[in-house]
């Protein structure tokens, strides 16, 4: 599910009536628009958020709020109220990562940073980020967000800060730079105007100009002393209100101490009972307040079960009540003012504290606030109560989300260990907390301590059920790592498990059993378990069942059955659309419809159709544990030519595969950017990443795709016997379990290996062989991307007769495959020493055609340091030094046509 978000968090503080008008402050900040941050520190009570609140009301700027609390200390948590903050002002920023972040394992937040800096950059207007009570943010990795936000802010955007203590932030840099506007404690303090203004005007008395000074110097000019005092003398008659004031002095906490004392002693009994008692409440509304007051409280005339009145009379009296909405429904107390509450009960009646946070977790709990009813249940210290609250709201929830991650597993490790050792559910979903934020050895060591827990009390409430639940996570978990046999064994064992008439037998064992299957090589046995899955699913389940037939579309696409799986992608599609919208698991099937479309050489149709497939999957917060969801958009950005764009999302694929710590996952995400720095003739790079794969020792998974990576970098890098070795273990067991599509692509690069050692009789049969396959099917690009190698293998088998229609088809695709930067031209008889290699030869032809050195770059597809490189060989090799020499000695040599 969505992260609960509390919108009361972004509310856009009204500009309050008595404020004072400070218009050297306001100045101030006006001055600071143009630099990039404005930084508001000073301790509590002095005005901060009103004087924020007071200029923006006034400008005419579009600002988006965030007041911040402890709970933010999330990165995840902290940068999705960051974006809804954002979206205030304009829906479409952060829109491009707001899926991400519901990831299990969402990609740096650097990377989400940059992201999100480049949303902010299409907005035209300037604009204004405020982040209030930024001091209650403690974690590292926010703080390193917030510095790389405030450096590469785009010019439209202004940072404020308003905080009780400076933030660990580059402040020297920025003020040494003018890019800072700092409003502190000595400039907030009230002058003698200022305190006049605020206690003859906002509280209605008529202090004489002594009095004001007097009371000003004694509070330092800090506005919420003054507030206190105001308060204090409000109703007094003149000889009273002059022995206050003579009274009156000590430093701010003995003040603000006195001053409660006084403001407390002078409400009605009814209204001191209710400022105490919900003191407890972060936030609060009238029926909250109704339910968590005292009832039996004295009477002032106003209806004691009206809280929203005491609510509004407590705001109209100055009480330190803030709105949080525009309509007036929920408010909070100012944060000092509510410490000071708090201490003051726990003094007066602590006895009463557990009891009302009790009536404030079940008022929470009954109107479907399950995480404010968990957080005041914890503070009863009744650990059984705040347990079985816990449990009834995480059973509520359909998953976890990353954003509502921390927060659980705070609450379950506030529990002892014996409450949470008898609720068997608490832990299957702490160890399910635990997978989600990535410590899976220890999510692996909890369900097996579950486990063996479930087995010494199978007299416990649904044991059996909870049993199957525990080796059906352990299953998953293990068959996203790649641990396929022990996937496969714990499979069997929760299907012998679970109660039959259960959808856990009937849909999610079998389909976990084919997803086993899958990762084995075994597309037979896995589509017969997920049709198996499929067929057993009730009706009704709808979109639910999208990711098994996207599964099921997988097997075929193994299989070599591309028309088949198409077919079996639109049924996923139709399933998973409800209502005209497409739930977020058929992004699945755009993915495999845009790997069909590659491979039809339809590269425009696949770019968009994954672009949406990776939208879909983002916004609806499936993450990287699901598969390598950029790598192939990747490699048609390549296909297309955009070799910038190819670089940088095969860099982001390879980034989140590690951040979500799953070697398959990496394995994969790195060999298919090996694939691109081969089709970019950064052959080293290639090289680099084939030594590493080599050092790999065996995986119970199969790897069709990354050796075939090998081969081909083998290939490239002229190695033919040692990449005819490696396919030809290959062969039979792609053969062998139907996996028809590797099949292909194997044989394929087995007739370029057998060609390199000169076996052209093999190798046009292992050609054939291949094109037998793929042709029924349609495959392009599985030829197409190996070049000119395969230009020549095909002009060889056309010779034969080797299905000419399908092989002419080849060759036209093949020709048109200088814009991706993998063909090149055949290599012409040299008389050289050292003769030109092929890519030399290529940017020799783009010389005499008068390319600058950056035009030839784009046209191959490779760095400028790399064409230099080039180009320098070029100059070695002919001995000349110029590059108008380098084309007059390449025509006498017969290497480049002569005019």
């Amino acid at each position: 599910m969505a992260a609960q978000l509390l919108t009361t968090k972004l509310y856009k503080p009204p500009i309050r009536t008595e404020v004072v008008p400070r218009p050297r402050l306001l100045d101030r900040l006006n001055d600071g628009l143009g630099r990039k941050l404005t930084l508001v520190s000073a301790p509590a009570g002095y005005g901060k958020s009103t004087l924020i609140s007071a200029w923006l009301h006034t400008a005419d700027v579009p600002f988006a709020w965030l007041y911040l609390d402890k709970g933010d200390n999330d990165p995840v948590r902290f940068f999705t109220y960051l974006i809804a903050a954002l979206q205030g002002i304009d829906a479409k920023i952060g829109s491009s990562v707001q899926g991400w972040l519901e990831a299990p394992h969402p990609p740096s937040f650097e990377s989400l940073a940059a992201t999100l800096i480049n949303d902010i950059a299409e907005f035209s207007r300037h604009f204004l980020l405020v982040l209030d009570d930024h001091h209650t943010i403690t974690e590292r990795a926010i703080h390193e967000l917030l510095e790389f936000l405030v450096d590469r802010q785009p010019p439209q955007m202004h940072f404020v800060i308003a905080t009780r203590h400076d933030p660990p932030l580059p402040l020297a840099r920025l003020r040494a730079r003018g890019e800072l506007v700092e409003v502190r404690q000595r400039d907030l303090r009230f002058t003698v105007e200022e305190t006049a203004a605020f206690l003859n005007q906002s509280f209605g008395l008529h202090l004489s100009a002594a009095d004001v000074a007097l009371l000003g110097e004694r509070t330092e000019g800090w506005i919420t002393g003054l507030q206190l005092a105001g308060l204090s003398m409000q109703g007094r008659d003149a000889t009273s209100m002059a022995h206050f004031i003579d009274e009156f002095s000590g430093r701010h906490h003995f003040i603000l101490d006195y001053l409660t004392d006084e403001v407390l002693r002078r409400q009605p009994e009814r209204i001191q009972e209710f400022l105490l008692q919900t003191s407890i409440l972060d936030r609060m509304c009238g029926p909250l307040c109704d339910a968590v007051v005292d009832q039996s409280a004295g009477s002032d005339g106003i209806d004691q079960r009206d809280e929203q009145a005491t609510l509004e009379v407590l705001q109209r009296a100055n009480l330190f009540v803030v709105p949080l909405d525009d309509e007036r429904q929920w408010y909070r107390y100012h944060h000092l003012f509510a410490e000071l509450l708090r201490a003051r009960l726990a003094e007066t009646q602590p006895d009463l504290i557990a009891e009302l946070h009790q009536r404030a977790a079940t008022w929470h709990e009954q109107n479907g606030l399950g995480f404010g009813a968990a957080q005041h249940a914890l503070a009863t210290g009744d650990y059984a109560l705040a347990a079985d609250v816990i449990q009834r709201t995480i059973l509520k929830l359909d998953v976890l989300s990353r954003t509502e991650v921390t927060t659980v597993l705070g609450w379950m490790e506030a529990l002892p260990g014996e409450v949470m050792r008898t609720r068997p559910w608490l832990r299957l979903f702490m160890a399910r907390a635990l997978y989600v934020s990535g410590q899976w050895n220890t999510a692996e060591q909890m369900l097996q301590d579950l486990e063996d827990w479930l087995y010494d009390h199978q007299e416990a409430s649904e044991a059996k059920r909870l049993l199957a639940l525990v080796v059906a996570d352990r299953a998953g978990y293990a068959l996203v790592q790649g641990q396929v046999r022990l996937g496969k064994e714990l499979v069997r064992r929760m299907l012998a498990r679970a109660p039959q008439d259960e959808m856990l037998a009937s849909v999610r064992g079998p389909a976990m059993l084919g997803m086993a299957h899958m990762r084995a090589g075994e597309p037979v046995e896995a589509q017969r378990a997920f049709s198996q899955a499929i067929n057993s699913a009730p009706e009704g389940m709808g979109y639910a069942m999208a990711p098994i037939i996207c599964n099921l579309a997988e097997t075929q696409y193994i299989q070599g059955q591309l028309r088949q799986c198409w077919q079996t992608c639109e049924r996923a599609i139709k399933a998973g659309t409800v209502d005209g919208q497409r739930h977020a698991s058929t992004g699945f099937a755009g993915l495999l419809q845009g790997k069909l479309l590659y491979e039809w050489n339809d590269l425009e149709a696949a770019a968009r159709s994954l672009q949406q497939g990776l939208d879909l999957l983002r916004h609806g917060g499936i993450g990287a544990h699901f598969g390598n969801l950029d790598a192939v958009l990747a490699q048609t950005k390549q296909a297309l030519g955009d070799h910038e764009g190819a670089r940088a999302i095969i860099q982001r694929a390879v980034q989140r595969a590690q951040s979500a710590n799953i070697a398959r996952l990496v394995l994969q995400a790195r060999a298919y950017e090996a694939r691109i720095w081969l089709a970019q003739g950064e052959l080293e790079l290639a090289r680099g990443w084939a030594r590493d794969y080599r050092q790999l020792g065996a995986t119970e998974y199969v790897r069709d795709f990354e050796d075939c990576t090998l081969a081909r970098i083998l290939l490239a890098g002229d190695q033919p016997d040692e990449a005819l070795t490696l396919l030809d273990g290959m062969v039979p067991s792609a053969q062998a379990s139907g996996r028809t599509g590797n099949l292909i692509e194997i044989l394929a690069l087995r007739a370029w290996a057998q060609r390199a050692l000169g076996e052209e009789n093999a190798a046009v049969h292992d050609l054939a062989r291949a094109l037998g396959e793929a042709e029924p099917e349609g495959y392009i690009r599985t030829f197409v991307d190996m070049g000119q190698p395969m230009a020549a293998l095909l002009k060889q088998a056309a010779r034969r007769g080797v299905t000419p229609a399908y092989v002419s088809k080849l060759l036209a695709a093949l020709g048109d495959t200088q814009a991706s930067g993998l063909a090149s031209t055949p290599s012409p008889t040299q008389p050289l020493v050292e003769p030109l290699t092929e890519r030399e030869l290529e940017v020799l032809q783009l010389l005499a055609e008068g390319l600058s050195n950056r035009k030839i770059g784009q046209r191959l597809y490779i760095s400028l340091p790399t064409v230099k490189s080039h180009t320098r060989n070029i100059y070695g090799k002919l001995g000349v030094h110029s590059r108008e020499q380098a084309v007059v000695q390449g025509r006498a040599l017969g290497i480049l046509p002569s005019l």
